[in-house]
């Protein structure tokens, strides 16, 4: 066998997604209800969110691209507000929201943000089974 084959070759396997794209894609995002940033000891809310960036909404506009910042994710489990510190660069603050690539605040981040979804969900569904009833 020679290797060749007859399958046809997909012309955008190597295409690469500007870093544009990339830092914006609307992929994977989430917006919870039980989750906020702390940013100098002021709240503000999430836009929305995935496993390494988020938007935030109402940031301060000196912050700016390329600057490293400190702040908290708050998460809210059984009602106690549980403050996660973390860092990370600011990918772009503009009326769109303040975006930051983040770097994990726990070992097992991915398994809280999916404990946060699934906390989330429950609460929607039963807000909405709730106003059913009504």
């Amino acid at each position: 066998m020679d290797g060749s084959s007859n399958l046809p070759k997909r012309s955008d396997a190597y295409t690469v997604m500007s870093a544009e794209t990339l830092t914006t894609a609307p992929a994977g995002r989430v917006k919870l209800g039980n989750i906020h940033v702390m940013i100098d000891g002021k709240p503000h809310q999430i836009i929305n969110m995935n496993i390494v960036d988020v938007l935030v909404a109402g940031a301060p506009d000196w912050i700016v691209p390329r600057q490293k910042i400190d702040f908290s994710f708050v998460i809210t489990i059984d009602a106690h507000p549980r403050p996660l510190p973390t860092y990370g660069v600011v990918v772009r603050n503009d009326d769109k929201g303040l975006e930051i690539r983040y770097n994990a605040p726990a070992l097992r981040w991915r398994d809280i943000l999916a404990h946060l979804i699934a906390e989330d969900a429950r609460q929607g569904a039963a807000k909405a089974a709730a106003g059913k009833k009504q």
